[in-house]
């Protein structure tokens, strides 16, 4: 058996900036919002790893993940600092700013991955965001429900549809912790409901194609089938993805499979062989559930 991965020239890779978050969602951990890691002072590892990554492969996706990145005051700088026509940026954010904080922001290439989260989120103002920056960047409405907020969500979803957003909309299955293994019980209908619906009225997007098993549909169903446990497979994990922690430290992936590549800010070197997966904990990360992999 085995996953390929359908762009070999690109590495994706994950920079865990910060972990201060204005939301306090009941399924996040304090890893992702406590605060007890800042914003960097220096982008100085980060740029190096970006260029070593570019020695070996075409194109670089760099996500970027919180904490709520945008409360980073260089936040937008450092994308634009980073952006060319070989480095495409993602980043997570809850769209919690203020509406003038995003009518400030000039258009940037780049995916906004704009997630509602219930407990937290004011439905009128997320809706509101997505329609100021729709035209500013590749806008991603990711829709985390579970079955208490279900009916909720889709209310939201479908209020993005009638107002024909230029965005992409999302709905997905939680897990009952976001770094855990299990994912919130649902019915057959909320099942069916989740894997059938995805809205994509977009105008732009990156200038290279990323992995196609990448969609939203695709990953819903390895969610449903539970097929996303890969322990002894062989793995892609530190060639095709690269995972940088709060404090530093590099990872092949989310797991840490194989262990510290080292840290951005002292050395680190990244592998040139594919690694045999030693964990037993399932990989529900999107952007690592397609990486190339066989067994």
């Amino acid at each position: 058996m085995e996953i390929i991965n359908s762009n070999p020239d690109c590495c994706i890779v994950s920079l865990f900036v910060h972990n201060v978050c204005n939301f306090n969602c009941s399924y996040c951990s304090d890893e992702h919002r406590d605060g007890s890691y800042r914003w960097p002072t220096k982008w100085d590892g980060y740029l190096d790893l970006i260029d070593e990554i570019k020695e070996k492969k075409k194109y670089v996706y760099v996500q970027i993940l919180g904490g709520e990145p945008t409360l980073w005051p260089k936040f937008h700088d450092f994308i634009d600092y980073i952006s060319d026509d070989r480095t495409y940026i993602e980043y997570a954010t809850n769209g919690s700013r203020t509406k003038r904080y995003w009518e400030s922001l000039p258009k940037h290439t780049a995916t906004a991955l704009f997630s509602w989260h219930h407990e937290e989120v004011d439905d009128d103002h997320y809706l509101d965001v997505l329609e100021i920056m729709q035209d500013k960047a590749t806008c991603v409405a990711t829709f985390l429900l579970t079955p208490d907020n279900y009916e909720r969500g889709r209310e939201v979803y479908y209020k993005i549809v009638e107002r024909k957003l230029r965005v992409e909309a999302i709905p997905k299955f939680t897990r009952v912790v976001i770094d855990g293994p299990d994912y919130f019980e649902y019915t057959s209908e909320q099942k069916n409901w989740i894997q059938s619906h995805y809205w994509n009225n977009t105008q732009s997007g990156p200038n290279f194609v990323l992995p196609l098993e990448c969609s939203a549909g695709k990953l819903s169903e390895m969610i449903v089938a539970e097929n996303y446990w890969f322990q002894n497979w062989k793995c892609h994990a530190g060639i095709d993805r690269i995972f940088v922690e709060l404090d530093g430290e590099v990872y092949r992936c989310t797991k840490r499979v194989g262990g510290s590549l080292g840290n951005i800010n002292t050395y680190f070197e990244l592998p040139k062989d594919p690694i045999v997966c030693d964990t037993h904990k399932p990989c529900t990360c999107r952007l690592e559930t397609v990486l190339t992999k066989w067994t």
